[in-house]
């Protein structure tokens, strides 16, 4: 065999067990490949150093929020609470309404001591009333000597106006009592002096119409004792002698309807 053969023959060797060394390597790969599966890497799946993992973040954020919702609830519920403690009772409210008309109607009387004093009831009942502060300031102003005065002058030519006599002069003496000297008074004691006198002259008139009545229904005159006291009744119908007369009439118109039956 020749020098070239026997290159050749081991060229043929060396490529043959080169062949076989690849093929045992790719045997082996795909083996290992099949028995374990590959596994992809997430490094978000990874917490960091310092902080919790996931589902434990998940867990305490639900946990807090539950906890948020529970304070805001008992936050909103005692905030509820407290609203309804500050609005008072229709038991409450009407029993302040009544302190403040009686403090009102003490401190126009001129009871200035006990206004104030319905006053400090209303306001243990109802502290910080808007109200009641309204009703302190208008008694501070009534009770000013000035306005007493005004007040006493203004009832005296209310009684005038309505021929009350007694009205008139319990008006004009608390005036007298506040200011002596006021010459609004002597003119009011004026004013009442013609009204009586008008009143006289009107009383006068009243009583002779009724007078004319009473004729009239003696001689059976009904129509005219009617007219006689309508125009009685026109002058004043609230003089003490109309009432009576009426009665009168009544009573002569009954027994005239029974003649005629």
């Amino acid at each position: 065999m020749t020098d070239s053969e026997q290159r050749w023959i081991r060229y043929g060797a060396a490529a043959g067990l080169a062949l076989v060394l690849v093929g045992g390597a790719l045997y082996l790969s795909n083996r290992t490949d099949s028995a374990a599966p590959a596994t992809t890497f997430d490094a978000r799946r990874i917490p960091a150093p310092g902080t919790a993992p996931i589902a434990s973040q998940s867990g305490a954020s639900q946990s807090g929020a539950s906890q948020s919702g529970a304070s805001q609830s008992g936050a909103s519920k005692s905030g509820d609470v407290s609203l309804d403690s500050d609005i008072p009772s229709p038991a409450d409210t009407d029993r302040v309404a009544r302190l403040l008309g009686d403090a009102r109607r003490l401190a126009y009387d001129g009871n200035f001591n006990e206004a104030k004093a319905a006053l400090d009831k209303a306001e243990a009942i109802l502290p910080g009333s808007g109200e009641i502060a309204q009703m302190r300031r208008e008694i501070d102003e009534i009770s000013r000597p000035e306005a007493q005065l005004a007040l006493q002058l203004q009832r005296a030519r209310s009684a005038i106006a309505q021929s009350d006599r007694e009205g008139a002069e319990k008006a004009l003496a608390a005036a007298e009592r506040l200011s002596p000297q006021a010459s609004e008074i002597a003119k009011l004691r004026q004013q009442l002096q013609d009204a009586e006198q008008k009143q006289a002259e009107r009383s006068h008139r009243i009583a002779g119409l009724l007078g004319e009545m009473r004729q009239a229904i003696a001689r059976h005159d009904l129509a005219a004792a009617g007219r006689a006291l309508n125009e009685a009744e026109r002058l004043d119908v609230r003089d003490p002698a109309i009432d009576p007369a009426r009665i009168e009439l009544a009573h002569a118109q009954d027994v005239e309807r029974k003649a005629q039956q």
